[in-house]
């Protein structure tokens, strides 16, 4: 039973026996005491002592705990005895021992291992460190990269990648184990040596401290540079994207293209014109247009102007410009924001006015049918429409606009069809949107028992758009029936609900009365049918 100490070297704790503490205590004074003279003893003891903890990590395992003396032995084959080394100036005949000593002891040298190389790095130093572990040129493997990101994009991936997964060469150990050399107290030295040599002969030579301004200065320089062309090139993306956005802001203000809501070849024929049928009065109109044009013309000049400054490098303040133009903008937004209050003012009341058409046929049927499109187009159908504003027109000095609603409903008792035209209007006051209820035109043409609609309406342009509407509601008594036609998908006809339609066809379908609501008779299908 032999008695065991606890140690710290390099960091890590170990339990050891007494013998082995003491040949071990012995082996690393005498180390010192051999690099009594050099500058860097204590960073090269540390570099000893964690490779010393490597090669205990190894012998140790489940069954073994301790330490022992032959552990010690083997240590000091691999490592070296200190005796072996000196810390004279290497001469001819020292460099012919120590490299004897260390082909003898290092056949057992650990291998290689992937590290980042920090001394030679120009971004993370990934590829300086696949150099050492590939025997390549560093150029090469800096080359195979290039050409990855160039050719196939993934070159910065993998790079990045590699840089977050490789650890970085900090330690003596590491570097040494990088370069795939032994590590002992040989290589550990000389490691310090070169490090020692190459700043003393810059320092020598009067160059280290230029060399450090200068790495110093290539790196801000480097860095402004970058900057620089980054900017060039965010500049050169402003006057672009600007320049784009300026000539697309005019095609659609000033162009018949159509981009707009109510303005193109099928609608009002620019943004004028159809503000024109918004806004009461060509005053207002116009200078809705204008606070439109400076709302969005000043940003996209802004950014121009800034584009243009950095990609020229223009150091010129145009400050009362700037301001002068914010008071403009701010204005101009003002002018929006009180002319669309105005606008939701006009259009607060909602009334309309109604009446019947008389119907003096008795026939138990009564076919509605669609008339020919004279505005829009017979084969458009409502299904095919996204936004009713493609169904606005203007002629003539009037307003067209398209789908009429047809609403079926049952009369609850016998007698004749009854049919009755709903118009309504939104307006300043009641008085308002009654009168302008009255002025939309609908022709309706009852002939026997053939009611035949129109697919348009239209209000005069004075009335401006102020959500009119019509609405042919048909009443069928008990015991009669509807016979839609082949047209009536050119108009909305409610099937279902309030605000649902029915996506399919009705051509061609009849519809009876029931209890509070019409059933197909093609479908069986029961629907209520009923005014908004």
């Amino acid at each position: 039973m032999n008695k065991t100490i606890s140690i710290n070297i390099g960091g890590f704790v170990f339990n050891i026996e007494e013998d082995a503490y003491q040949k071990l205590y012995h082996y690393l004074n005498t180390i010192k005491k051999n690099f009594t003279s050099e500058e860097e003893r204590e960073e090269i003891m540390h570099d000893i002592e964690l490779r010393i903890a490597e090669i205990f990590q190894a012998c140790l395992s489940a069954s073994k705990q301790v330490i022992m003396d032959k552990d010690i032995e083997q240590m000091i084959e691999i490592m070296g005895r200190p005796e072996d080394y000196v810390s004279d100036e290497f001469n001819a005949e020292s460099d012919k021992k120590s490299s004897s000593k260390s082909d003898s002891n290092f056949q057992n040298t650990s291998s290689k291992r992937l590290f980042r190389d920090p001394e030679n790095e120009t971004l993370g130093g990934v590829c300086a460190g696949l150099a050492h572990y590939t025997n390549l040129d560093v150029a090469i493997v800096r080359l195979i990269f290039v050409l990855m990101t160039i050719l196939g994009g993934s070159g910065i991936l993998i790079y990045v990648i590699l840089w977050i997964v490789i650890p970085e060469a900090k330690s003596t150990n590491d570097k040494l184990q990088m370069k795939g050399q032994s590590i002992n107290i040989e290589s550990i030295k000389e490691h310090f040596i070169n490090i020692k040599n190459d700043i003393k002969e810059k320092a020598s030579n009067g160059k280290f401290r230029k060399s450090v301004n200068e790495t110093f200065d290539k790196g801000v320089e480097v860095g402004s540079s970058a900057v620089k062309a980054l900017s060039k090139i965010i500049g050169g993306i402003f006057i672009l994207g600007g320049s784009f956005a300026l000539i697309f802001l005019f095609v659609v203000l000033f162009g018949d293209t159509g981009l707009l809501p109510l303005a193109g070849t099928e609608h009002a024929e620019n943004l004028g014109t159809m503000l024109d049928i918004l806004y009461p009065g060509t005053m207002q109109s116009s200078l809705v247009f204008l606070a439109i044009l400076v709302v969005t013309l000043i940003p996209i000049i802004s950014i121009i102007i800034t584009g243009t400054k950095v990609l020229f490098n223009i150091k010129q303040r145009f400050k009362t410009i700037a301001i002068t133009a914010t008071i403009i903008w701010f204005a101009a937004a003002g002018t929006l924001v009180i002319t669309g209050i105005n606008l939701g003012m006009s259009m607060r009341a909602h009334t309309g006015v109604e009446y019947n058409l008389p119907m003096t046929d008795s026939s138990n049927v009564l076919l509605i049918d669609v008339a020919d499109d004279q505005i829009f187009s017979n084969h458009l159908e409502y299904d095919d429409v996204w936004n009713h504003t493609e169904l606005i027109r203007l002629k003539d000095d009037r307003i067209y606009l398209g789908y009429p609603e047809l609403f079926l409903t049952e009369k609850g008792d016998s007698g004749n069809f009854e049919i009755i035209v709903h118009k309504t209007s939104n307006g300043l006051s009641n008085k308002d949107a009654i009168g302008k209820s009255e002025n939309i035109e609908y022709p309706v043409s009852i002939n026997h028992n053939k009611l035949l609609l129109n697919p348009y309406f239209s209000v005069p342009i004075t009335d401006k758009l102020r959500n009119q509407k019509v609405q042919v509601e048909v009443r069928i008594p008990l015991g009669k029936e509807v016979k839609l036609g082949n047209g009536i998908d050119r108009i909305e006809f409610r099937a279902v609900g309030k605000n649902r339609y029915d996506e399919n066809s009705c051509a061609n379908t009849t519809w009876k009365p029931a209890f509070r609501r019409v059933i197909c008779v093609e479908c069986k299908e029961s629907r209520e049918m009923h005014l908004p």
